[in-house]
């Protein structure tokens, strides 16, 4: 039966339905790909799932789903609030030939099962998106048994990143654009599906929140996860990976890293809720004020602002069209910079930036 949705649970379906839904096989496999770096560069074996029942708590497109099912576990259920999703990952199940895995459309608020009926709990990068990450983040570790262990990741505060990501969201939002017709034209653009999926999230997902490590490892250790600790490596382009060693400047552009935990439950919950999980007043989770390393852009930002407003004057029913361009070429400047080796290059963005505000303005002048 088809669950009732909230509107901002309608608009997180599609977000992530849709996108994950035109990932190739190729494609697919790559993103599983990414898994496997992080366990490997943490010495965490695939085997810890051999044998074990394990529940893929918003399963998107099923990566993680097949990861533990083809790593021997015993059962993999994936749950997901998209029914596009569901159906996506048991079509990716059935193709590689997999019987232990089973999919069901289910809220993250209320998950169908029983306490303690889990050996694993998996949650990656879905928590945040709900409207009550603390809640949610209490519902799932109900179903870990103790001595079992849980995967969870969340997005980590602050960042040049998160920061950039803001300035995305406010332009999108001013322009009303809509997240099928914005999947649309990235598609006629050319934009590779993952850079696809991975913007439309960003962008258009109703709640996005952000939290400090340290806030994560207390509410876990509350909720029975004595010793929590946050995994320091990642891929190449995770926050986490690029603070390892780095210099301050570099350790402020990351913001806090990206929030990955793989902690076993050692205990039932203590009750009490002194570490729930903070709601900033925007919003955004985690108190955090960015430095100056990172609000050194702004002035870049503020001129590719100014110039996509003309841009759009001048260009009249195609301003949507422009505005998701540029937007996309922000966002692709930032994550080119952060997935090149080395500390990430501040003046070669800011560059970058005043060109796409010099283009905008030829455009602009085109169309008087």
């Amino acid at each position: 039966m088809t669950q009732k949705l909230t509107e901002n649970e309608q608009i997180t379906t599609v977000v992530f339905g849709d996108t994950f839904a035109l990932y190739s096989d190729d494609e697919f496999e790559e993103f599983i790909g990414f898994l496997r770096t992080r366990f490997e560069r943490n010495g965490i074996p695939l085997s810890v799932f051999e044998g074990k029942r394990c529940v893929d708590a918003g399963c998107g497109g099923g990566r993680a789903t097949i990861l533990m099912a083809e790593a021997g576990a015993s059962e993999v259920v994936a749950l997901d609030l998209s029914e596009t999703n569901v159906e996506t990952t048991r079509m990716r199940a059935e193709q590689r030939g997999l019987t232990n895995v089973t999919a069901q459309q289910a809220s993250l608020l209320e998950v169908p099962f029983e306490d303690e009926s889990f050996d694993v709990v998996w949650s990656n990068g879905v928590l945040h998106h709900t409207g009550d990450t603390d809640g949610s983040l209490k519902e799932i570790a109900r179903l870990l048994k103790p001595g079992g262990w849980m995967w969870l990741y969340l997005y980590g505060s602050g960042g040049i990143y998160w920061h950039m990501v803001d300035w995305v969201r406010d332009r999108l939002r001013e322009g009303e654009i809509h997240v099928s017709e914005c999947i649309a034209q990235l598609r006629l653009q050319n934009v590779p599906v993952r850079r696809i999926a991975e913007w439309i999230d960003d962008w258009f997902v109703p709640v996005l929140q952000r939290y400090k490590v340290d806030d994560v490892r207390l509410r876990l250790e509350e909720l029975g996860f004595e010793g929590a600790q946050a995994l320091e490596r990642g891929t190449h382009y995770d926050t986490s990976e690029r603070r390892v060693g780095a210099a301050q400047e570099e350790i402020e552009l990351m913001g806090d890293g990206d929030v990955r935990f793989w902690s076993q439950k050692t205990s039932p919950p203590g009750g009490g809720d002194e570490a729930k999980l903070p709601d900033a007043p925007d919003g955004k989770g985690s108190f955090w004020d960015d430095g100056p390393a990172v609000l050194a852009i702004d002035p870049a930002l503020d001129g590719v602002g100014m110039a996509l407003e003309q841009l759009e004057q001048a260009r009249g029913s195609e301003a949507g069209a422009y505005r998701i361009m540029v937007c996309g070429l922000v966002h692709s400047q930032v994550r080119t910079l952060l997935e090149t080796p080395g500390p990430f290059d501040v003046p070669a963005l800011e560059t970058r930036l005043g060109e796409i505000a010099e283009l905008c303005e030829a455009f602009a002048s085109l169309g008087a």
